[in-house]
């Protein structure tokens, strides 16, 4: 079972290959055709198996409300509790809340993939904890909406729960491709490069 460290080169937005987001965007773009986004119905449990304690999966309600469908047991344990059928936003601190949702508004859309730095403050007799939280979108099966599949490393145990992380950065890379270049992309290993979308600094 992946470890969920990352170490500083994750936290740029470039995490090694054995992190459990890498795993996660290797199995995710493998699954693509061209533009196409995976279906949710194409990902597994097994095919996950190496990062599946570090996996969550989100959804938008019909009311606006994002909403944890899976939560792994290293992101629960973040909370202390199971976060399945919660909120994504108890992951984070209060004041963060608003722009969580403004940078899932792409995703959502089938736009954008996420990569979001993370933070959670030191306490009395507990260390910071750094983390990155990559989102990846999914189509629907059907009348669905897309949902996003995602990966939270952790940078170190998540002591003394609820830990609550602020947002240091946002990466987002672009999943649209111009007309009449869509039909005839093959599936890559990366694909573009990221983009800074929002930074606390």
């Amino acid at each position: 079972m992946a470890s969920g460290r990352t170490g500083q080169q994750g936290m740029r937005g470039d995490a090694s290959h054995g992190a459990p987001s890498a795993l996660l965007r290797r199995h995710w773009q493998g699954l693509r055709r061209g533009p196409a986004l995976p279906r949710r119905d194409q990902i597994t449990p097994r095919a996950l198996a190496a990062m599946l304690d570090h996996a969550l999966m989100v959804e938008r309600r019909p009311d606006g409300a994002v909403l944890l469908r899976y939560a792994g047991m290293a992101v629960n344990a973040v909370h202390g509790q199971d976060l399945t059928g919660r909120p994504l936003s108890a992951l984070f601190e209060t004041g963060a809340r608003a722009d969580l949702l403004a940078a899932l508004e792409p995703a959502f859309a089938g736009q954008r993939a996420l990569s979001m730095a993370l933070h959670s403050e030191r306490g009395l007799t507990r260390p910071p904890l750094t983390a990155r939280l990559m989102l990846l979108p999914l189509a629907g099966c059907g009348s669905e909406g897309i949902t996003l599949i995602g990966s939270l490393d952790l940078d170190g145990p998540a002591l003394l729960p609820p830990r609550r992380f602020r947002i240091e950065r946002v990466l987002g890379e672009t999943l649209d491709l111009p007309a009449g270049e869509a039909a005839r992309a093959p599936p890559v290993e990366g694909g573009p490069p990221p983009v800074l979308v929002w930074s606390r600094g």
